[in-house]
């Protein structure tokens, strides 16, 4: 099986995946946006460069720019794993603060090259104007080489075999030398062992590795299963098709409502002042909504669903006379699918999720990561996921809890000192004041 395929420039593959480096971008924090485009982006960059419009392998990610597809997810899942992990845990907490950042780098970099061969391993790429064949030790990044020239690609009879040196040995074309000097020599040492990691490792896996490993197969994985078709079932109700309507209907109907209330007499109301509500408005939807239905500018609703609009008005305008009932009704009509929440368990104390506006309070502008642990702790605390305790001074939360959102106990205890919103942190408890504590679940009277 062989195809002619045309090159993707740098740019053009970068804004293919805007999104996808949007999220690489908020899980560096980089201070600045040089700072990031320096460290990280350039690396995507030149990734860009070495891949351009390759597929990565007959089964996965398979269309042009599929290589490039497959770097950057395994970057973003890597990282996203990293952020949970304890790296450097037998060193001192001074060093830890050190070289956890570099570790993370680390994660990112061997990621982002572990896919360098994989192409090259199922396909032959030659160039169609003079059949020369791409020879990545000698010609360099295949963007470069291949320039804007159609190429020919033809797929091995069988797979080369992997090789790690050979992968590392194209890395240096992605890493820069000056990426890699502020770099402990340990954290060299584990970057270099985790490019293009084993799938299934003997005895000792540094932590590295062992992320990198993960984030490549949940990269096939997620693959996997979007050919498929396989995705996680919906976990909240849909609201139904009168309800949507409904929802829908004053920003459509209010025009036509306007234009039709001046030849109303006026002695309209007066009837439903005098009269039971459930005797009068019964007839006025259905005079309102034909029009609405043959207005030429009207959307063209199906006549089961105007029946449904017109019975639901009806019941509307019956109990419209009761401030309550009618309140109920509004309620009703307003679903709103990613504002339910489950009810299984509710913790004692638990309260919704906290607002900007007290996060701002408490902690102050920034930190994206620490205003979404605070909601998503909250969120797990209110549906009984997670599990904290309120004593004498504050909240209490378990180190082990910690992990599960996406940072380090030390991170949080660090973060929560710069604030002054730390107690103490003691064997596997941190201790939070009472103003941060309340964001995450009410103080019991």
């Amino acid at each position: 099986m062989s195809a002619f395929h045309r090159p993707i420039a740098v740019t053009e593959l970068l804004a293919m995946h805007q999104k996808r480096i949007e999220l690489v971008r908020q899980c560096a924090n980089e201070s600045t946006e040089a700072e990031f485009v320096r460290k990280w982006l350039s690396v995507l960059r030149r990734c860009a460069a070495w891949f351009s419009s390759m597929p990565l392998t007959p089964e996965f990610h398979a269309e042009p720019g599929g290589a490039f597809r497959a770097s950057i997810e395994s970057t973003f899942y890597a990282m996203r794993l990293a952020g949970g992990q304890k790296f450097a845990a037998d060193m001192t907490s001074e060093k830890r603060r050190r070289l956890e950042p570099q570790y993370i780098y680390a994660v990112f970099l061997a990621a982002a090259c572990s896919s360098l061969d994989e192409p090259c391993r199922h396909f032959e790429f030659s160039r169609a104007s003079d059949n020369a064949q791409w020879n990545p030790a000698a010609h360099g990044a295949f963007g470069s080489w291949i320039g804007d020239v159609e190429y020919h690609v033809q797929r091995r009879a069988a797979p080369l075999k992997s090789e790690r040196m050979r992968t590392a040995m194209y890395a240096q074309t992605v890493i820069a030398p000056e990426l890699l000097s502020g770099l402990d020599t340990a954290v060299l040492s584990d970057l270099f062992g985790a490019i293009n990691p084993d799938k299934s490792p003997q005895g000792f896996e540094a932590l590295v590795h062992k992320v990198v490993r993960q984030a490549m197969d949940v990269a096939v994985e997620f693959e996997r299963k979007a050919q498929r078709g396989v995705f996680a079932p919906v976990k909240f109700e849909v609201p139904s098709a009168v309800h949507v309507a409904l929802e829908l209907q004053p920003e459509q109907a209010a025009p036509p409502a306007a234009s039709q209330q001046p030849p109303q007499p006026a002695q309209a109301p007066q009837p439903a002042a005098s009269t039971p509500a459930a005797d009068v408005p019964a007839p006025a939807p259905v005079e309102t909504a034909a029009p609405q239905a043959s207005a030429p500018g009207a959307p063209q609703l199906s006549q089961s669903l105007l029946d449904a609009l017109q019975r639901s008005e009806a019941q509307t305008s019956a109990v419209a006379s009761t401030p309550d009932a009618s309140a109920g009704m509004r309620g009703a009509s307003a679903v709103d699918p990613s504002q339910m929440k489950s009810s299984s368990g509710p913790s004692k104390g638990a309260r919704p999720g906290p607002t900007d506006e007290e996060l701002n309070e408490v902690l102050g502008p920034g930190s994206a990561m620490m205003r979404e642990f605070f909601r998503a702790l909250a969120d797990d605390v209110a549906s009984g996921k997670a599990k904290v305790a309120w004593d004498e001074k504050g909240l209490t939360v378990q180190k082990r809890l910690v992990g599960a959102y996406g940072m380090t106990s030390d991170t949080l205890v660090e973060q929560l000192r710069k604030r002054t919103l730390l107690l103490r942190a003691l064997g596997n408890d941190i201790c939070i004041v009472e103003r941060a504590g309340r964001l995450i679940m009410e103080r019991p009277e």
